[in-house]
């Protein structure tokens, strides 16, 4: 087994809505739908099977409740592969997250979330003598599971102390707090000062991690690349070696920390050509079908698959935005997903790519590899 993915799991619940819109919910009124839909999400699904459709050999480690949800999670999570779920933890006492994704037409969605064992996953529930078989393991998702970020992150801490000592690569992953929420309100930069020395590789999005740095989701037209490298820097400072902020339609941003030296990475990558890197890949252009959801977790496995091939930091990062293009030109989170050989000759034959909005002028831009260097 190549990677383990660990995290937030839960079922979707889509009917079929083809008439009407939300205001035409109305106590004691009845909507006729035309069927139904079930997909799985989260990060151990979207990231998961994103890199079981790229080819690699993963595994897959979320909660579930035994019972009808559950079943239905595990029949879709098998149908990518008749072991891919055989390290999935079921909890006989709980019932299985689910959302019910109202999506009329001409209308923006409603969901209706129901967190269930996501919110009892602690570390003591990783099946440890499973994913040490694997080189990677990433976990995503933790501000959506409660036992996972309280006490200041005591629980994730604890998981990734125990696979460092495995000897994994420690991949984390994050999504946006609600404001709201009790995760909103805990002191993240406590939070990532406890667990980032035991992580190698820290993937969040722009809008996730100016929330959890500065206190507030910055939008998009505030991104310039002094803010992006000092938030980065802090989180080098931290003790993650290597930051990826996904910055949605503006590409991928990397920046690693001035020598790597854990031994496990090292073991994969070639250190010397990895460390003090900071560069930016601009978003190949795509079509987008129903939306970017799953895009960013697309990504991330495009950046881990192409990690294990020992490649260079630039081939590694464009990998990761061509996968994060091809989710979005599906229907589901995974669907348009291929091969990594398909993936790479579509890279190599010159896809076009998005228009950068970042002012550059102190960069360097590669041709060959279709990206900015400092």
């Amino acid at each position: 087994m190549d990677i383990s993915v660990g995290g937030h799991i839960c079922l979707d619940v889509i009917p079929a809505w083809e008439k009407g819109n939300l205001a035409s919910i109305k106590p004691g009124k009845l909507l006729e739908m035309e069927g139904i839909n079930f997909s799985t999400g989260g990060a151990v699904a979207n990231t998961g099977l994103s890199l079981k459709k790229l080819g690699i050999d993963v595994g897959l480690v979320g909660k579930i409740g035994d019972d009808a949800l559950g079943s239905i999670t595990l029949d879709i999570l098998q149908e990518h592969g008749a072991h891919i779920a055989d390290s999935m933890i079921v909890s006989k006492e709980e019932t299985s997250s689910y959302t019910i994704v109202l999506n009329p037409p001409d209308t923006d969605r409603a969901f209706l979330h129901y967190p269930g064992p996501n919110n009892t996953f602690t570390a003591d529930d990783i099946p440890y003598d499973f994913i040490k078989k694997s080189k990677i393991f990433h976990f995503g998702y933790p501000p959506l599971m409660k036992k996972m970020y309280r006490n200041d992150g005591h629980e994730i801490s604890k998981m990734f102390q125990k696979t460092s000592r495995q000897g994994l690569i420690n991949s984390l992953d994050m999504t946006l707090p609600d404001p709201n929420s009790e995760a909103g309100r805990i002191n993240w930069p406590k939070l990532l000062e406890k667990i980032l020395p035991f992580v190698d590789i820290f993937l969040p999005s722009f809008e996730e991690i100016s929330y959890m740095l500065r206190g507030e989701k910055l939008t998009r037209d505030r991104m310039n690349l002094t803010l992006l490298h000092d938030m980065s820097a802090e989180l080098l400072d931290m003790g993650v070696e290597i930051v990826v902020l996904k910055l949605g339609d503006q590409g991928l941003y990397l920046h690693s920390t001035t020598q790597i030296k854990r031994g496990t990475l090292k073991g994969i990558i070639d250190s010397e050509k990895w460390s003090d890197q900071e560069m930016v890949v601009p978003c190949f252009k795509e079509e987008v079908l129903a939306g970017t959801t799953g895009a960013g977790d697309a990504a991330i496995a495009g950046f881990l698959a192409d990690l294990l091939s020992g490649n260079r930091p630039a081939e590694v990062l464009n990998t990761a935005a061509a996968v994060g293009a091809y989710c979005v030109e599906a229907v589901d989170a995974t669907g348009g997903i291929e091969k990594m050989p398909a993936v790479k000759k579509r890279i190599e034959k010159g896809w076009e790519r998005l228009p950068l909005k970042f002012n550059l002028e102190d960069w360097n831009f590669n041709k060959k590899r279709g990206l900015w260097i400092k």
